[in-house]
């Protein structure tokens, strides 16, 4: 199988660089960075071909060739390393995918193409709701907005334009490698170093799911991936399925580490609290875990040690 992954220096897609070649598959893909700048993809820099652009220039003789497209490269949040423009955000997330499915609608052999979109970005708080594959996305932040924007945009190309897409609606995921800004990294940087942390949205909630699970999900899907076709797939989750508290995720985080470091809590992130309530809410995903025979191996707990363990030998990274 050929794959492009765009994004592929980036924490998804390096993981699933590494993934497909360990199953033989040829991979091919692009992001901003330098080839000696992508780290994460150390591994396996030699056994891909890296193409060192934007997913803005991609272009049909990029994707040549390739079986699926998997779309990584949309993945801007709302502050990212301080960038807070809500122009910049909607143009960083919903202008390249609007690139990438031109480009396939106009090819003779379309590739199927995997959008990566977000569960815990989609939804507002409804108490009493359980959210299915089927749930209309909610959302109330400026980066909810992008995702839903995204999947609609993705779901209109395979309407009108016959482009065979997926969406895959994936959890809080974390892991090692993954980027400094997200908040089990900043939460486990400081603890290493014992300094202190303010915590925002302290009791908004969100499911959280191990990269180890997450890379499990996508190579269900990609042994298989013509037969979920149109479909919106749900990969969420831990064992037990906890859904927690940022409070919680800290206080584990703390006991990890054995850190003294003390934790504040702050205010909360634009769209977190709703009608003066925290982020709430209920998941079943039992259609996508029937159809893919996925199943989250790892708690909350497990991930998190294996996690801490990996900033422990790679700090310096990040110094």
């Amino acid at each position: 199988m050929q794959i492009f992954i765009t994004g592929i220096a980036g924490v998804l897609g390096s993981s699933l660089a590494k993934l497909c070649v360990e199953r033989g598959w040829k991979v091919r893909g692009n992001d901003i960075m330098r080839r000696e700048e992508a780290w994460r993809l150390g591994e396996v820099i030699d056994e891909i071909e890296y193409i060192w652009k934007s997913s803005w220039d991609i272009s049909s003789e990029d994707l040549r060739g390739a079986e699926v497209v998997i779309d990584c490269a949309i993945g801007f949040a709302d502050r990212p390393m301080g960038i807070g423009s809500p122009q910049h955000v909607l143009i960083a997330n919903l202008m390249p995918a609007l690139r990438l499915l031109e480009i396939v609608s106009k090819l003779k052999e379309k590739p199927i193409v995997i959008y990566p979109s977000s569960f815990n970005a989609l939804y507002g708080n409804l108490p009493g709701t359980t959210f299915t594959e089927d749930t209309a996305p909610r959302p109330s932040s400026l980066y909810g907005f992008t995702k839903a924007s995204a999947e609609l945009l993705y779901y209109t190309y395979y309407r009108c334009y016959n482009v065979p897409v997926i969406i895959t609606r994936v959890g809080s995921a974390f892991g090692p490698k993954m980027r400094s800004d997200e908040l089990v990294a900043k939460l486990i940087i400081h603890a290493l170093k014992g300094r202190d942390f303010f915590l925002r949205s302290p009791n908004a909630k969100r499911i959280w799911c191990y990269s180890k699970d997450v890379m499990e999900f996508y190579l269900k899907l990609l042994e298989k991936p013509w037969e979920y076709v149109g479909l919106t797939l749900h990969c969420a989750g831990n064992r037990g399925d906890e859904i927690i508290t940022n409070l919680e995720l800290a206080n584990r985080i703390k006991k990890i580490t054995n850190s003294d470091f003390e934790i504040y809590e702050a205010e909360y992130e634009p769209g977190e609290i709703i009608d003066d309530r925290p982020i709430d809410f209920c998941i079943d995903s039992s259609r996508t875990r029937e159809l893919l025979k996925w199943y989250p191996k790892y708690s909350i707990e497990e991930g998190l040690r294996e996690t801490v363990d990996w900033f422990r030998e790679n700090l310096w990274r990040y110094l």
